[in-house]
């Protein structure tokens, strides 16, 4: 008699999987990190993050409420609204530090293979 079951992969429920879930949050992530600073509309993330506007709509509320973003303007001032990189996120602030050091590490792998 064969079972049924449906098991979860141990990393689905882990924090990462929830801050970085699909590969769309992740390029919108990485859009975000690479514009520190910077106010972005909804067709900016998209454009720079290689995908559909819709799919954006999908991913800024969660990252807003972990905190990751946050809202800098929106449609009531007459102009379209506006999302960056939450500097006061302690999320955040590891992101930008994880990009740094993933960065350096490719760079001295790519020496490495140079080698």
């Amino acid at each position: 008699m064969s079972e049924n079951t449906t098991t979860e992969a141990f990393a689905d429920g882990t924090p990462f999987m929830h801050l970085f879930g699909k590969p769309a949050r992740t390029k919108i992530l990485s859009v975000f990190v690479a514009e520190r600073g910077r106010d972005l509309s909804k067709s900016e993330i998209a454009h720079q993050a290689g995908i559909a506007r819709s799919t954006v709509y999908d991913h800024l509320d969660e990252l807003s409420r972990l905190g990751v973003i946050k809202h800098t303007r929106d449609t009531r001032s007459g102009h379209s609204e506006r999302y960056q990189l939450n500097e006061e996120s302690r999320i955040s602030e590891f992101l930008y530090k994880l990009e740094g050091v993933t960065l350096q590490k490719l760079l001295e792998l790519d020496e490495e293979d140079k080698d």
